[in-house]
């Protein structure tokens, strides 16, 4: 029969054994404690590991779907309150310009209002949303329109070439007062109307792509969530502002200003009606969106369910496991301090 050697550091040898295997089955049972989930899915879970796999992927791709229709949704309340912003600028166009038609008066106040309110426009048009521009199309990346009055500014050089052209003298020039209404008024309707054609406008006005930004909103649901700053809105509503802002102050007789005014009030309508429809189209894609991120928390709500049902451990038996062996630990380190101090030579002493 074989004596089993018995001695001090047998005993301190299997202590520090016993210390080891409960440090590891610890660390085990605090994950499970504060997790709420198996610590080694494929130990325990064997040949239906594959499944809570499947479960998870689904259930990250789902979780990362929401988070992007977030931003998706913020983005489109960016863009609908820079159209509702664009759309109160137009409004108060329409009110100027509808009270000084017919009066000799006021015009260069009708002037500087459609001035800034250009300007305005383009900051409302540039708009940025977490470093995309929320209404130049696809083209996100690049700024939609330029400052009309920055020097060499296509837009504006484009248009004084027009009237240059139509009337054989530039908007400077005192022959100006000498514009009849019928002249002006097809000077408008031809040539500056051609001006905001959806060509001229890509050509001289806006780098926004037509095309719109589609987003994912859910695994199989694509949708347009934005609009483009080519949009016949903006078209309508800057050649308002800009026909004001040029001709309004430049010597017209009152026949030919009236002839700008109610050119300006049929397009500043007309920019309402075109926004407002605009504003729509985005309230139905974040209709869509949050529909989309309803079903999406409803799915996550079973998947997570499902991969609970796999992998949850009871968080008490976790607590009382982890308890347990903090007091085994505890008590083999003091039971190792005892035996490293049984030595013959402190018993000689």
């Amino acid at each position: 029969m074989k004596i089993q050697s018995v001695s001090s550091y047998m005993l301190m040898n299997s202590t520090r054994n016993t210390i080891l295997t409960a440090q590891a089955a610890l660390t085990k049972a605090s994950y499970e404690s504060q997790e709420g989930r198996v610590f080694d899915v494929g130990l325990a879970l064997g040949n239906r590991t594959g499944q809570t796999v499947s479960l998870r992927k689904e259930f990250d791709r789902l979780n990362v779907l929401t988070e992007t229709n977030s931003l998706i949704g913020e983005r489109m309340t960016t863009s609908q309150n820079a159209l509702g912003n664009l759309v109160k600028g137009a409004t108060d166009l329409l009110g100027t310009v509808t009270a000084l038609r017919g009066s000799s008066d006021g015009h260069s106040v009708a002037t500087d209002k459609a001035k800034s309110g250009l300007q305005a426009t383009t900051g409302m048009i540039n708009t940025n949303y977490n470093g995309e521009y929320v209404f130049a199309g696809v083209n996100t990346d690049i700024q939609p329109v330029g400052d009309y009055y920055a020097a060499g500014n296509p837009a504006r050089a484009a248009i004084q070439t027009a009237f240059q052209t139509q009337f054989g003298f530039p908007m400077t020039d005192p022959q100006v007062a000498n514009i009849t209404a019928d002249q002006m008024k097809t000077f408008l309707d031809t040539t500056m109307t051609a001006q905001f054609d959806a060509g001229s406008w890509s050509s001289n006005w806006s780098s926004a792509s037509d095309t719109l930004v589609k987003s994912r909103i859910a695994p199989t649901e694509l949708t347009e969530t934005s609009v483009s700053a080519n949009n016949a809105g903006f078209r309508q509503l800057a050649m308002s502002y800009t026909m004001v802002a040029e001709l309004g102050n430049i010597g017209l007789n009152q026949g030919a200003f009236d002839a700008v005014m109610n050119k300006a009030i049929s397009t500043t309508s007309q920019s309402i009606t075109s926004l407002t429809g605009a504003q729509s189209f985005l309230g139905v894609a974040q209709a869509q969106t949050k529909d989309a991120t309803d079903r999406l928390k409803i799915q996550i709500n079973v998947l997570n369910s499902s991969i609970n049902d796999l992998e949850a451990v009871d968080p008490y038996e976790a607590a009382n496991r982890v308890n347990a062996l903090t007091a085994q630990i505890n008590a083999s380190y003091a039971l190792t301090v005892k035996l490293q101090s049984m030595s013959l030579l402190n018993y000689l002493k």
